[in-house]
């Protein structure tokens, strides 16, 4: 059974920290710009997401939901590891959906990320 999910948004900073579970971060990443994953290393628990210019990330243009580049190459391939199977599950995987992409000239594949428009998010923004 799923923990209820809390919510803190500080409207001066355009700051939301969506609570998964509330305690103390073992690990604390910049998944991409305005984007960060707090979690326990020990158990891979998200126990927060944390956008910042939230309204930014937010707004869908034209050809649909802004896509970001994640920054995930740059940790430690076991760190990495742990990151993506933290945003790639429930709860984390809620908010922020990740795909990869790869041009036809490209020799590694991008991992990209979207806030997912959910009806929780889209009620604060």
């Amino acid at each position: 059974m799923d923990k209820r999910i809390e919510y803190e948004y500080l409207e001066d900073a355009d700051i939301l920290e969506i609570f998964f579970e509330r305690g103390p971060a073992t690990g604390t990443v910049q998944i991409a710009d305005n984007i960060t994953l707090r979690f326990r290393k020990k158990d891979h628990r998200a126990l927060s997401l944390i956008l910042e210019n939230f309204t930014y990330l937010t707004q869908v243009s034209e050809t649909g939901p802004r896509c970001f580049p994640l920054k995930i190459d740059r940790l430690p391939s076991d760190l990495r590891e742990i990151v993506l199977s933290i945003i790639t599950a429930h709860p984390v995987n809620q908010y922020l959906t990740v795909l990869s992409y790869r041009s036809p000239r490209a020799r590694r594949i991008i991992p990209i990320a979207y806030l997912s428009q959910s009806p929780s998010l889209v009620s604060l923004s």
